[in-house]
């Protein structure tokens, strides 16, 4: 009984061994899908959180590119809100698949328009403006994919973001009454300064055609 339950586990062991490992990416894949984005301000009090789309071409075996849209709001301790949309591209290098996992480090570049509106309450009259500027930013992480089957997956990215652009100053106040928002020292013109912060975003994705 012994000698045939060893003949079983080592003819199962071969037979994995011999077997070659699934490549679920492929040059020429097309895959459309939805995020959802959660961004970490290192001055704000809450992590934003937001939805948005992307595509993912691949055009070689080990890389592959991202085209997304972001909207992402922020609130302000109820004194206001921060929006922030986001539109660009990123390229994906896959040192190696694993099968279903498969991990990638990430570098690419969007546009940012951010907004920062006060909001009228009875104990902030709005005296404050809004506030928004345009910006130009590049990105780099890792991240990885989880294919649930041969054509949907999941993927998990942390990014560290950094902006160039005309600079959001304002400040968050506690009062005796709440929170108060003043964007009155908002810095415009041509002040313009790094600003960073982290983006991780969960995505579904599903390969709809394999263009070569």
């Amino acid at each position: 009984m012994k000698k045939i339950i060893l003949i079983v586990l080592v003819f199962v062991a071969a037979t994995a061994i011999s077997q070659e490992t699934k490549k679920y990416l492929e040059k020429g894949h097309f895959a459309p899908g939805l995020r959802t984005t959660t961004s970490v301000f290192g001055h704000d009090p809450v992590p934003g959180l937001g939805v948005g789309g992307q595509m993912r071409l691949q055009i070689l075996d080990y890389i592959s590119t991202d085209w997304f849209a972001d909207y992402i709001t922020i609130d302000l301790n109820g004194a206001g809100t921060r929006n922030n949309a986001h539109i660009g591209w990123s390229v994906l290098f896959y040192p190696k698949q694993l099968n279903r996992f498969v991990p990638y480090v990430i570098a690419g570049h969007c546009f940012d328009y951010a907004n920062v509106v006060p909001l009228s309450t009875p104990y902030n009259d709005r005296s404050g403006e809004s506030v928004s500027r345009w910006s130009s930013a590049v990105q780099g992480g890792l991240g990885s994919h989880y294919f649930l089957t041969e054509r949907f997956h999941l993927t998990l990215s942390a990014q560290y973001m950094m902006h160039l652009g005309n600079h959001l100053e304002y400040e968050l106040t506690e009062t005796s009454t709440g929170w108060y928002l003043n964007t009155n020292p908002t810095t415009t013109g041509n002040d313009e300064r790094l600003e960073g912060h982290l983006l991780l975003t969960l995505g579904l994705n599903y390969r709809i055609a394999d263009f070569w």
